[in-house]
Parts: C-alpha cells; structure tokens; sequence
C-alpha cells in the first residue's frame, strides 16, 4: 500500500514502489523512481533523474538530486542514483551530476547525518558514515566502511579508503589510503584506524599485513613509490592489494603523516 500526503507534490512519469510513505510538502519531480518500503518524510525534495532503491529513509528537509552546484550546471540531463537501506538525516543535501549524463552514486546501508553534503558527480560505497555537517565536493570517491567525523570537508576529486576514519573537522585535500586514522588538528594521517579494523572482523594475518604495510608506508623513511615496492614484496593479503592498487591509482597523491621524525630503514 502507497501513502501519499494530500498535500504532497508528485511529477508525472513517478514510478514509486509498494509500501511507500510520501509526507506532508515534500514534492517529488518527475520521473523520479523510489523503491518498495521506503520512507520519505514531510518537507523533502527529490530531484528529476533520481532513483531510490528499497528501503530507504528521507528526513525532513533533505534535499535528494538537486542539480549540481555549478554555474553552467542548468538544462543538463543527469541523474542521482541511490541503493537500499540508505538513511538521509534532517536538512542533508545530495545533488545529482554536472556534467550531461553523468551519476552521483551511492551504494547501500549508509548513514547520512544532518547537514552532510554530497556534492555532484561523488561516488559513494557502502556501509559509509557522514556525520553532522560533513561536505564532500564534487568527484569525490568513498570507498566502503569510511567513516567522516562532523564538521570535515572533502576536496573535489580526493577519495577515502575502506576502514578509513576522519576526525572532526578535518580538511582533506589529498587521497587517504585504507585502514588509516586522520585524529588531529594536522589533517595528516596519525596511525592505523585500529578500532575499525577490529570491529571489522579481519583474520590476525590480514592484521598483521596492516600493520607492517602502514610501518612501510609512513615509518620507514621511504618515498610513496619505493614503499610500495616494498609493501608488494612483504604483505601477501588481498587487503594490502587493495591499498596498494589505491595508491597506485591516487590521482591527487596519498595524504601524509604527522610524525615529525621517522624510523629509518624498512620494518621486518
């Protein structure tokens, strides 16, 4: 069963799942899709080219696939397109892409607080936290697992690893590499997301590449590319490939240390 407020706006060419709830004000344009079970609150606005999976819940105020925030961005014919059991927070704002045809994305089970922004053309995993007032700019990647504290911005085109915490207020302007800990003033990483990587459940080898892949990288004094030589020739787990292949692939360069003084030589 569909429940639709009387005073609620729908688009022509709608297409809204069994099991809807649409509340009072919120207007949805047209051609817009949204998924069995899903919860749309009162005072939302859901954007032309935006399709909603199963599901999800909409907060009051989100403003879900607005066009992007560009000043040649009107008339183009993009899209926003959203997985399951995503929650929007009060007032979150998630716009659609920039350039004509082009998708922000965003996977399943995300927790989306209130005020966090996602801006154009972002790629956003799965199992992902904003918290309250985090602002992501356009192109930036999220891989799954990535947790934004309140308060930090993302610069247009970085992207954050798996497993990857930002504290507070942080500003990134570079790519963080998986499993590490951005938790100081610095905006440098400070050490391995330890408390992630526990919570996730990994083997103790997969552990214990971490680790030494983490010493290699930012303890022993090598640069970016002999410590992924080394990283390769030491760490064997399918989790190290991962980071290795994201640092290979950092178009904006991977976000340094907050060590002043580091440990000579390769980790054993």
């Amino acid at each position: 069963m569909i429940s639709i407020h009387p005073t609620a706006l729908l688009g022509k060419n709608s297409n809204i799942g069994r099991n809807v709830e649409i509340g009072p004000y919120s207007v949805i344009e047209e051609g817009v899709t949204i998924g069995d079970d899903t919860t749309i609150l009162d005072h939302v606005h859901i954007g032309k080219g935006t399709t909603i999976g199963k599901d999800n819940v909409v907060h009051m105020g989100a403003v879900i696939g607005h066009e992007a925030q560009h000043k040649a961005a009107s008339g183009k014919e993009s899209f926003l397109n959203i997985g399951d059991h995503n929650v929007f927070r009060e007032y979150v704002t998630v716009h659609r892409g920039f350039e004509d045809k082009s998708a922000t994305t965003i996977g399943d089970d995300n927790y989306f607080m209130v005020f966090a922004h996602v801006g154009h053309d972002c790629h956003i995993g799965s199992h992902v936290v904003l918290t309250n007032a985090v602002l992501l700019g356009g192109h930036v990647s999220l891989d799954d697992h990535s947790i934004l504290s309140g308060g930090c911005g993302v610069h247009q085109f970085c992207r954050i690893g798996s497993y990857t915490m930002i504290g507070g207020h942080a500003t990134i302007t570079k790519d963080v590499p998986p499993y590490m800990l951005v938790d100081d003033n610095q905006d440098l990483v400070g050490s391995i997301n330890l408390v992630g990587i526990r919570r996730a459940g990994f083997i103790e080898e997969v552990k214990r590449d971490i680790k030494n892949a983490y010493k290699i990288l930012y303890l022993s004094g090598l640069n970016v590319t002999h410590a992924t030589e080394q990283i390769i020739a030491k760490c064997h787990t399918d989790e190290v490939a991962y980071l290795i292949e994201f640092m290979k692939h950092s178009k904006r360069g991977i976000l340094g240390h907050r060590k002043k003084h580091v440990i000579h030589g390769t980790p054993a």
